[in-house]
């Protein structure tokens, strides 16, 4: 089936002008039934614009359900099927997943919204770039805790120097699945491979990305330790890992995380320190996330971050979202992505932002091997593949 080709330049940016609703809609595939229902109210808000018409996913009664209760129209047996109908493909799928799924869907040109991490290994990282360089289409890795509300006023925070030189940062993971690492049959699930059966910290974007974005920089080297196995020896990850990074600029940050201790969740911890402030989040349900100015705030006392929303919450992003979908942070990555598209910009989370947030996990694993011996992380940017024979997008060093 010919792909529809849909020129960017032919969509206006402006939601809502008297032109949108004449020209075609960008056709979007999700793969992946269970996660991919988080993209739902994103698409839906996207209507004018976007329109879900095909799911894939391998379990027959998992795809047939979603495009039923999502009225889709395409109920594809194979990823390949699923590229056959659409513009642009939403990767919900397993983490081993993504950069194959990307690879085929890059090599049709069409457009990619992955899942997080964007790569498991550095082979697949490489194979990555080279796809996005050598395609016609876009690729962004949605990574949605850079949407959180309070991510957001904490970056627009640094953006205007709130905080002063930001030198240490810390994002913490904490997310007891144990009972995610079995089906109900008894079959292991690709989590008890992909995510426990490895050592280090084996899914890094949602306590990084967020923290890069406020840095504005990337992790050059890593040091990752662990606590041994106590909780559920039987997986390769260790209790707790701790993870050390030293980045480009010199600044230091901190990760922790652990899916196995018995404790309740805590998976969008993140602190910040400059040279004129500190941020830190909510650590319990029972705390709010507070914020400490220095010259602004009484002398020694941490103020609540939402006094400070009024003031810079960007206003493009200060309307509810699903509250059922990651604090209502799950649209965005989709709006964001697609006006991308159809402006012909470079996405929020490019591929080699992506890869930014990713490689630190992908190298813990050779960190924790060497007993925390410190690893250097590779700038994707150098990446060689696809660079092309003339100066161009493809080589965007040059």
């Amino acid at each position: 089936m010919a792909r529809l080709r849909v020129s960017p330049a032919s969509y206006p940016l402006t939601k809502g002008t008297s032109s949108v609703a004449s020209q075609p809609k960008l056709r979007v595939g999700i793969a992946g039934a269970v996660r991919g229902g988080g993209f739902i109210s994103g698409l839906r808000a996207e209507s004018d614009r976007a329109e879900l018409v095909a799911v894939y996913d391998p379990i027959a009664s998992a795809r047939e359900s979603f495009a039923a209760t999502n009225e889709v129209e395409f109920v594809c047996g194979s990823f390949d099927e699923l590229l056959d109908h659409v513009d642009l493909v939403i990767l919900a799928s397993p983490q081993q997943h993504h950069t194959p799924q990307a690879l085929a869907a890059l090599a049709r040109d069409i457009h990619v919204l992955s899942e997080v991490p964007a790569a498991v290994s550095l082979e697949q990282a490489n194979a990555l770039v080279t796809a996005v360089r050598e395609s016609n289409a876009q690729y962004m890795m949605s990574e949605n805790y850079g949407y959180i509300r309070e991510n957001l006023i904490v970056r627009e925070m640094v953006r205007e120097g709130a905080f002063g030189d930001l030198y240490y940062g810390e994002g913490e993971y904490l997310h007891e699945m144990k009972t995610w690492h079995t089906a109900a049959t008894g079959e292991r699930t690709w989590r008890y491979y992909w995510q426990v059966g490895r050592d280090g910290i084996t899914y890094p974007t949602h306590s990084l990305g967020p923290l890069l974005q406020w840095f504005g920089d990337r992790v050059v080297s890593v040091s990752c330790v662990g606590t041994g196995r106590h909780t559920d020896p039987e997986h390769e990850l260790q209790d707790t890992t701790i993870l050390l990074a030293r980045t480009l600029k010199g600044r230091l940050l901190r990760l922790r995380f652990d899916l196995l201790s018995n404790r309740p969740e805590l998976y969008a911890y993140y602190a910040i320190q400059g040279t004129e402030g500190a941020y830190e989040a909510a650590r319990t349900v029972n705390s709010e996330a507070v914020v400490y100015l220095n010259g602004r705030s009484p002398d020694g006392v941490w103020e609540p971050l939402e006094k400070f929303a009024d003031l810079y919450l960007p206003s493009r992003y200060n309307q509810p979202g699903s509250k059922d979908t990651h604090w209502g942070s799950d649209a965005w990555p989709v709006r964001d992505f697609i006006e991308s598209i159809l402006a012909g910009t470079t996405p929020e989370i490019d591929v080699y932002a992506a890869l930014d947030m990713t490689l630190p996990g992908i190298l813990s694993e050779l960190s924790i091997a060497q007993n925390g011996a410190w690893v250097h992380v590779p700038n994707p940017r150098f990446f060689t593949g696809g660079i092309g024979v003339e100066p161009s997008r493809e080589a965007p060093l040059a």
